[in-house]
């Protein structure tokens, strides 16, 4: 199962499975994933789960930033929106994760064909 860990210097502090549809991330206690950080806002970010349209019962897993004042970060990246994949590092204020997607990642690289219509 996919999950986000919390890491600080190398650390893992805690652990969130991403078990349904929709994750939120913010400053209220409203949220999934709450941070008590005032640079993180209210409503901060969310992650959506969405069954894979190639694989069956493998999921994409997307990070949707909603507005918030300070930003997300992927990557080092500020993003509005991010296809989350295995070992990207998300930055939220001062918090950083590291999403984890639960997959073995010993596969070699495969090639998925579709017939042209």
């Amino acid at each position: 199962m996919a999950k986000l860990l919390l890491k600080h210097e190398g650390l893992t502090l805690g652990s969130y499975a991403l078990d349904k549809e929709e994750l939120t991330i913010g400053r209220v206690s409203s949220n999934d994933i709450q941070l008590d950080d005032p640079a993180v806002s209210s409503r901060h970010a969310h992650i959506t789960r969405a069954p894979n349209d190639y694989l069956e019962g493998h999921y994409d897993y997307t990070l949707t930033d909603l507005g918030s004042t300070n930003g997300t970060r992927v990557n080092g990246r500020k993003v509005s929106r991010h296809l989350l994949k295995h070992d990207d590092k998300i930055q939220i204020g001062i918090h950083e994760f590291v999403f984890d997607s639960g997959e073995p990642q010993s596969y070699e690289t495969t090639a998925i064909y579709l017939p042209e219509d």
